[in-house]
């Protein structure tokens, strides 16, 4: 339960559902609060101006080639800096599950309690950003 995020422990209190922390799984909740983060756009989060990516639309929108090598990056710093339960998250570009209308990276990290999470991470031409575990 202690892994969970503080709001999602206080709602769950509240609603008077609580979750037996044996059944969930850690990596998994990390990886949906990563999705959720990615999936925010930068100046839209009231908390931090910094917080979430830049329209992901605009790369498949253009008529050039994305940089995919700085969005990468962008993601890697978000999930750094915003999620302090993975520690040091390595993403590298996935060519095998790339696609004309999405892009995919593959993570690789350890939580604080030294788990291992590898996880893909997708980003679809809609801007909507995808993440499965691959474990």
């Amino acid at each position: 339960m202690s892994q969970g995020r503080l709001l999602k422990r206080l709602a769950s209190w509240q609603q008077a559902k609580q979750v037996n922390s044996n059944t969930l799984n850690v990596q998994e909740t990390i990886l949906v609060d990563v999705e959720c983060l990615l999936n925010s756009q930068q100046g839209n989060v009231l908390i931090d101006e910094e917080m979430g990516l830049h329209d992901l639309q605009s790369n498949f929108n253009s008529h050039t080639a994305p940089d995919l090598e700085t969005l990468g990056r962008q993601i890697t710093q978000q999930i750094a800096r915003y999620e302090p339960r993975l520690i040091n998250p390595h993403l590298i570009l996935d060519e095998e599950h790339k696609t004309l209308s999405s892009f995919s990276w593959r993570m690789t990290c350890k939580t604080d309690s030294n788990l291992d999470v590898i996880a893909l991470i997708n980003v679809n031409a809609d801007g909507r950003v995808s993440i499965k575990s691959a474990i």
